[in-house]
C-alpha cells in the first residue's frame, strides 16, 4: 500500500499542478482580451470589497451590503469587463483524484491533506522523493 500512496500523492500534485496552468492559461486569455480578473465579494452580511486579483489592489470596499456592493461593481465596471477569479475556478474540472486499488475515501482524505496550507513540502518530499521546491510548486493553489 505504501507505493500506491506515494503514486496517489504524486498523481494529486501532478494533478493540481496541471490545474494550475490551466487556470493561468485562461487568466492570460481573458486579460488579453481586455477583462480585469478580480476577486472578493460579500464578506460577512454588510461588508464586501473588490479586490484586482492581479495587484491585490483593492478597488472599493465598503459595508453597505449587496446593493452597495452592486452599484460599486457597476460604477467600477459599466463594460462588464470584470471577471471574478471565482468564476474561472468554477468552470474547471476539480474531481478527485482516483488512483486504480486506493479505496476512494482514503485517496480523497490524502489529496485534502496534499493540497491543505497546512500539509508540510518537507514531509510530502520526503515520502514521494521529490525535492522540496517541486512539491511546493506543485502544490500552489494560484
Amino acid at each position: 500500500m505504501g507505493d500506491l500512496l506515494k503514486e496517489h500523492v504524486k498523481n494529486v500534485l501532478e494533478a493540481n499542478f496541471a490545474g494550475i496552468g490551466e487556470t493561468r492559461r485562461r487568466v492570460d486569455d481573458l486579460e488579453a482580451r481586455g477583462h480585469r480578473i478580480v476577486t472578493g465579494g460579500q464578506i460577512g452580511q454588510d461588508g464586501w470589497d473588490i479586490i484586482d486579483w492581479r495587484t491585490n489592489e483593492i478597488l472599493a470596499a465598503g459595508d453597505g451590503g449587496p446593493e452597495e456592493y452592486a452599484a460599486a461593481t457597476r460604477e467600477l465596471d459599466p463594460d462588464g469587463m470584470f471577471v471574478h477569479y471565482d468564476r474561472i475556478l468554477d468552470e474547471q474540472d476539480l474531481e478527485y483524484v482516483s488512483t486504480p486499488g486506493l479505496p476512494d475515501g482514503l485517496a480523497n482524505a490524502v489529496e485534502d491533506w496534499v493540497l491543505s496550507d497546512d500539509a508540510d513540502p518537507e514531509e510530502i518530499a520526503g515520502f514521494i522523493g521529490w525535492p522540496v521546491e517541486k512539491v511546493e510548486e506543485y502544490q500552489a493553489d494560484s
